[in-house]
């Protein structure tokens, strides 16, 4: 009698889990992005607010002082935000890299746990176990950061190689 494979309540957590982690990675660049787009809106605002001081110079001496001023702290905001910008970037994309590697190893383990108690039951199942457990060590080492190991090529289930020319 065969056993139907019942999804439990981890699997779906890991799930959710994962999903959350996702939405939060996007809301937090949102975020950034929103507060740079504020600073810049800050940045505009002042240089308008300088030129319309300069407007009211009295010759053309002040006026041009004034706009270079202007234009001077103008050049040095914005500089300031590009590099803010980046360096905002960078982190946020180490710090994604790093919740998706761990999310991803949350997920994998939590699949392949349940996956592993469902096909344990089953006998037709057997065969695919030492498969699975390969799969499972190079997925681990991709999520670590190292090369998978690489099983024989061709291997079958019987543990001669695909190609053998046999005497007879």
């Amino acid at each position: 009698m065969a056993t139907g494979f019942i999804t439990p309540f981890d699997v779906h957590r890991a799930n959710l889990e994962f999903a959350l982690r996702m939405l939060s990675f996007g809301h937090e660049a949102r975020q950034q992005a929103c507060e740079f787009e504020l600073q810049r809106i800050k940045r505009d605002l002042a240089a308008m607010h300088a030129a319309r001081e300069a407007a009211g110079a009295r010759d053309w001496t002040e006026f041009g002082a004034s706009c270079q001023a202007m234009l001077r702290d103008y050049l040095d905001a914005t500089t300031n935000l590009w590099q803010q910008g980046w360096v905002s970037a960078m982190r946020q994309q180490s710090a994604c890299c790093d919740g998706m590697r761990e999310a991803l190893a949350s997920w994998q383990s939590t699949w392949t746990e349940q996956w592993q108690k469902s096909t344990g039951m089953n006998p037709a199942a057997i065969p695919m176990q030492e498969w699975t457990k390969n799969f499972e060590q190079a997925l681990r080492g991709v999520l670590e950061g190292r090369a998978p190991v690489a099983a024989p090529p061709f291997a079958t289930l019987n543990g001669s190689a695909q190609g053998d020319r046999h005497a007879g």
